[in-house]
């Protein structure tokens, strides 16, 4: 069967090596260019809002990052249950997997919108945002949400397509939206003075853009299983297989994101350049985390894929290119980043004690940055496998509340910014540990399995 007018990739053939290079390439590249889209935005406030403005904007993208990711995590265990069924064929639950998906991120995406609304200076006072940077956090964040629905349309479709091998629709469209975003920042920021609020406004009109397109194109692939308002949904059965599948992994972004928000509470502690350096340090690091944790993705829709179509020697060949990549690469673009950091940093800021704090951050966590990137590996090949369970109570234990513990338990003695830097790389060996046996026995399981009922993540 031929799916090259519509974009779709069988990859249950062929070389593994080519293939899963070309699959994870366009991925690599749509989070590269996400990090991209957030810098633009980042760099005009700080350049043009000043300090205090790059706070409020950091804070603020901390709690939308808590609903954001995880429909980041859900998306791959979205990609997890639809590579399986796209890999076996079954067109027909394809179909209804697909509509589902996004209907379940729109209503959440409204739902989130109306409460973060109501909440949101609670959420910002919780964090104990600075009362300089309170007004502009509030105004920023409020703003955002409106863009809630889209961004989770947005990430939904992502890994829809991801599971079915097109990986360049995505990138396509994101690419378009960056480019239409960077537009209306230069119109609404330089040309109109509209400030730090025409920042955000440009964000939320690119955001609506970019999901009502990944929804157009869903409408336009094979018509076997392609996206309509009137297509069949999952019945209640194969929908709680789909959120077994999703929700843990949802989870598992969502704790991490949930770390993020703790750990701001003790950097809030050390006064704003600290966390402005924080928020310029996550911008170089993104080069890092967000090709790992997309080349993660890719990987989940690989091997789910090939385990569906029965090949797990593809599976594991799969593995092991992608162990040598995690370490090898990671460690070069490590280095580059590194010698390069206080330059990249200088473009956001010309605080001295701001950036002072963003390059301690790069010179603590970069030498042992391979590790995470060695945990998205095992995470993909978890997820990949049916297994979205480990994943989330890694991200628990070894994130949201060893992170916090060590933080709580260590700055009343140690009140320096090395603890929270140390707190990120020991996290990294302690998920190593939880993860490495894990998958290992989930292969096992999976190359000799049990009987199952007839549930989606069986198939």
């Amino acid at each position: 069967m031929d799916f090259s007018k519509t974009g779709e990739v069988l990859m249950d053939s062929g070389s593994i090596h080519r293939t899963l290079l070309a699959y994870a390439l366009p991925v690599l590249l749509m989070q590269l260019l996400q990090q991209l889209y957030n810098i633009a935005d980042c760099a005009v406030i700080g350049r043009l809002c000043g300090g205090f403005g790059l706070a409020a904007a950091g804070v603020a993208g901390l709690v939308l990052a808590v609903h954001i990711n995880f429909f980041i995590g859900f998306s791959v265990g979205v990609t997890s249950a639809v590579s399986r069924l796209f890999g076996a064929r079954d067109f027909g639950k394809l179909r209804a997997m697909i509509a589902t998906s996004i209907w379940l991120a729109v209503g959440a995406g409204l739902f989130l919108t109306v409460v973060g609304e109501k909440l949101g200076e609670n959420y910002l006072a919780w964090l104990a945002c600075p009362p300089e940077a309170m007004g502009d956090a509030l105004l920023y964040l409020r703003i955002c949400l409106l863009g809630l629905v889209p961004q989770l349309v947005y990430n939904v479709a992502n890994g829809v397509f991801r599971a079915l091998g097109n990986t360049k629709t995505p990138l396509r469209w994101l690419a378009a939206s960056a480019v239409l975003n960077i537009a209306l920042d230069l119109l609404f920021v330089g040309a109109w003075g509209f400030g730090f609020e025409g920042a955000a406004w440009a964000t939320l009109a690119s955001q609506w853009a970019l999901g009502i397109g990944m929804i157009w194109r869903l409408m336009r692939i094979d018509g076997r299983f392609r996206f309509s308002f009137d297509a069949p949904l999952l019945s209640a059965g194969e929908l709680f297989a789909l959120l077994r599948l999703g929700v843990p992994s949802g989870m598992q972004a969502a704790f991490m994101s949930l770390s993020s928000l703790l750990i701001q509470i003790s950097i809030d502690s050390f006064g704003p350049a600290a966390m402005a350096g924080m928020v310029i340090y996550a911008k170089i690091e993104g080069f890092l985390y967000y090709p790992a944790f997309a080349y993660g993705m890719a990987l989940t829709g690989f091997i789910g894929q090939n385990l569906g179509a029965g090949r797990l020697d593809r599976v594991e060949e799969a593995m092991k290119v992608s162990r040598r990549t995690a370490i090898y690469g990671t460690m070069a673009i490590c280095a580059v980043l590194a010698l390069a950091a206080k330059p990249i940093l200088g473009c956001f800021t010309e605080d001295p004690a701001t950036l002072a704090n963003g390059l301690a951050a790069v010179y603590w966590t970069f030498p042992v940055y391979f590790l995470y990137s060695l945990n998205q590996v095992y995470i993909g090949g978890l997820k990949g496998l049916g297994e979205t369970g480990i994943p989330m109570l890694s991200a628990l234990v070894a994130y949201a509340l060893f992170r916090v513990v060590w933080c709580q338990t260590l700055l009343p003695y140690w009140h320096d910014m090395a603890v929270i830097y140390t707190a990120y790389d020991v996290s990294f060996v302690i998920s190593m540990l939880i993860l490495v046996p894990a998958y290992r026995h989930a292969f096992r399981r999976a190359a000799h399995p049990e009987p199952q009922g007839a549930t989606i993540a069986a198939l």
